[in-house]
């Protein structure tokens, strides 16, 4: 998944805005998994990350952990199902994670990339507000597929 959402997605954008679906599959194990599978999942999604695309190693570990566990803090507090909040908390963890990749690389790395915040970060906050209900649906319905069970009754041998 991670290397479809770095080759494949960034074909459809030109590599312009990037759509991180691995991002709204953290806030969503925050809001549907357990906190040890979510939890799980998350480390594992950052960690993949980190070993493809991250100049600081551990950063996206860091920020999926920190996500996914705000999820469920946020998951706990209210509603889940409203697609106008999965939508404003999927674009307000985007923001959050690109803050945090700006003040993290300027301390690092001492590079200065405050610039890309109005033309990568909040047009990709956007976007992910906009898709986030709908990819939100599509794992729901993964995971309907997934944890159903067959009801017939069993069958003499």
């Amino acid at each position: 998944m991670v290397i479809a959402q770095i080759t494949i997605l960034d074909l459809f954008t030109l590599g312009r805005v990037g759509i991180e679906i691995s991002l709204v599959i953290v806030i969503y194990a925050g809001f549907r998994l357990g906190t040890f599978r979510g939890g799980l999942l998350a480390l594992m999604l950052g960690f993949f990350l980190d070993c493809l695309t991250s100049a600081i190693f551990g950063l996206y570990t860091f920020l999926y952990i920190l996500i996914f566990y705000l999820s469920v803090i946020v998951a706990g507090k209210v509603y889940g199902e409203k697609p106008m909040l999965i939508a404003s908390f999927t674009a307000l963890c985007t923001l959050l994670e690109g803050l945090v990749i700006i003040l993290l690389y300027r301390f690092f790395l001492g590079a200065d990339i405050l610039y890309t915040l109005p033309k990568i970060f909040i047009p990709q906050a956007i976007a992910m507000g906009f898709l986030s209900p709908l990819i939100f649906r599509f794992f729901h319905s993964i995971e309907v597929f997934l944890n159903a069970e067959d009801t017939r009754p069993a069958r003499r041998v």
